[in-house]
């Protein structure tokens, strides 16, 4: 056990020089994240759609071409064929604000897109710490029963030449050599355990991650609690639903449209005596004032929206309440883990001593080895809390300061 603990940070060493740090694996995730790239993939679509919606006149200018042809009983005064060419220009002065709402609408869901993807870095952010540490966890818990292990083994060939010398009987010998094998099963599922955990690491940075550093997470206290950016979302979400109401009311007001069409005309079979003065080019400007006076539907729709955005509020007040609950509880969990970290480390000690203690008391054959399993697994179980709780608070440091609502940048900015 002594030689193990000597060894162990050599080996350890030699592995943490090409580990990979918790803040290499978030940027990582920054950066390769196919959840974050899609996110910000949709941005780039809602801007181009507010892009597309940005001039609330809506000038168009088209160009075109169209023929027509008489046949059969065709009247002198009427042209056979005629091919007309025209360029048409029209802008709405007024369409009872429904390009202006739907503006603020598309600007109201880019920005809820974008607040979004903020939402959904913090998440793989929290994500990734938490898989950081709990792959440490296993690690730590490994080496904890790699060492008991070492220990058993020990004790086991101990033993072994004692039964071989007549000295004790078979049933000490093989009840340290069924610990030691159901040891080794514990530490087999420990490894799958963190081929799992590192699997699933590696999906998220879309990174080849083997070895993990004893990276750890700045202190963060006495944060102030803000809205996050899924609150904000929401606001935003409520405000473009706000605007989709006035879109579909814009159909009850005034419409004032401006046109003007410039068209080039070509006849064919035609009596050119009789019809002497058609024109070739002409140039025609148009105002056109529209209101509805009744339409079926819109009263519907206005209900319908309406009662969307008591849905959108409803929910964000839901989530107001949530979010602070959640940082309250954060808050809490940090403080118990504090504590619980100080109680088994007096656990640890005394485990250790009592361990201690009954080992030498069953070298000397005063205890059997039912007591001396019993206070070396008790031992090690003390220890594997210990090394979990430590990494259980750095995942509740990253609970806490993400709960608050507070910038990612600032977390990545104090490494």
């Amino acid at each position: 056990m002594t030689l193990y603990k000597k060894i162990l940070p050599l080996i350890l060493l030699s592995t943490i020089i090409n580990a990979t740090t918790l803040k290499e694996v978030i940027q990582s995730t920054l950066h390769n994240n196919d959840n974050i790239k899609a996110s910000k993939l949709e941005n780039q679509a809602k801007q181009k759609i507010f892009n597309s919606v940005e001039n609330i006149y809506n000038p168009r200018a088209t160009i075109g071409a169209n023929y027509s042809r008489l046949d059969l009983d065709k009247r002198v005064t009427q042209v056979g064929s005629t091919i007309n060419g025209y360029l048409k220009i029209d802008v709405n002065l007024y369409d009872g604000g429904k390009n202006q709402a739907t503006k603020n609408q598309k600007n109201y869901e880019y920005k809820s897109s974008l607040l979004n993807t903020t939402t959904t870095k913090k998440e793989n952010i929290l994500h990734v710490t938490t898989l950081f540490f709990q792959i440490k966890t296993i690690i730590d818990t490994i080496a904890v029963y790699q060492e008991k292990g070492e220990t058993l083994k020990a004790q086991y060939l101990r033993m072994n030449t004692k039964y071989d010398l007549k000295m004790i009987t078979i049933d000490e010998v093989l009840k340290l050599q069924s610990e030691y094998e159901t040891n080794k099963y514990t530490i087999e599922d420990l490894k799958y355990q963190k081929t799992t955990l590192l699997a699933n690491l590696n999906l998220l940075t879309n990174q080849k991650i083997t070895t993990l550093d004893n990276s750890t997470l700045p202190e963060v206290k006495n944060i102030e609690f803000q809205p996050s950016e899924n609150i904000k979302a929401l606001s935003m979400n409520i405000k473009a639903s706000n605007e989709n109401i006035k879109i579909i009311s814009s159909i009850n007001k005034p419409q004032l449209k401006l046109e003007n069409s410039l068209n080039q005309y070509n006849y064919n079979n035609y009596d050119e005596q009789i019809l002497k003065d058609l024109p070739n080019q002409q140039n025609q400007f148009g105002v056109a004032l529209t209101y509805n006076l009744f339409d079926t539907v819109s009263k519907s729709k206005i209900e319908a929206s309406k009662l969307e955005k008591l849905v959108l509020k409803q929910k964000l007040e839901f989530l107001k309440k949530e979010e602070q609950m959640n940082f309250k509880l954060a808050k809490r969990k940090l403080t118990t883990q504090e504590l619980k970290i100080n109680s088994l480390k007096s656990a640890v000690e005394m485990g250790e001593s009592v361990y201690n203690i009954v080992k030498i008391k069953y070298q000397n054959g005063i205890v059997d080895n039912i007591t001396y399993l019993d206070a070396l697994s008790k031992n090690t179980y003390n220890q594997a809390l210990y090394k979990q709780a430590l990494n259980d608070y750095e995942i509740a440091k990253a609970n806490y300061y993400f709960s608050s609502g507070i910038d990612y940048k600032t977390l990545l900015n104090s490494f």
